[in-house]
């Protein structure tokens, strides 16, 4: 079973007011890895397991500190959760990774920016997104 267009809209309202409620930008707290967190648990409420237990202070540092924790970026999508979609054809609700983490929203793909802007519109959402590097999209379990 998949989530309708609805919960899954909700869902990106919920995490985006989460992060822009912040005052700063802060690795862990309120940028695009904290936002893809917020989604999840917006998402699926006590049964999610995006919490990361860990904080960092570069994306490199993020993506060591996830494999230390045994999983690369697709297999934490996995455990989460989230079907990676092969065909690169995104779907509002769908998350995805290229040099940080995005989430399609009925606007684009949503995304934080280093200079406090909180959670903005970064990038067109293409019927084919050949550029980045994973999509997943949230499986209703």
């Amino acid at each position: 079973m998949d989530y309708t267009q609805e919960e899954l809209i909700e869902a990106i309202r919920i995490s985006e007011d989460k992060i822009n409620a912040h005052n700063s930008y802060q690795r862990g707290i309120s940028d695009c890895a904290a936002l893809l967190v917020e989604y999840d648990q917006a998402l699926r409420g006590p049964q999610s397991k995006a919490e990361l237990g860990f904080t960092w202070k570069t994306t490199r540092e993020f993506l060591v500190k996830l494999r230390r924790h045994g999983f690369t970026v697709s297999e934490y999508l996995e455990h989460c959760g989230y079907e990676i979609i092969k065909n690169k054809r995104p779907m509002v609700g769908d998350v995805a990774f290229m040099d940080g983490a995005f989430i399609a929203s009925p606007r684009g793909w949503i995304s934080t920016t280093e200079t406090n802007g909180g959670v903005v519109v970064a990038k067109q959402l293409m019927y084919l997104e050949l550029k980045m590097s994973i999509i997943a999209r949230p499986i209703k379990e």
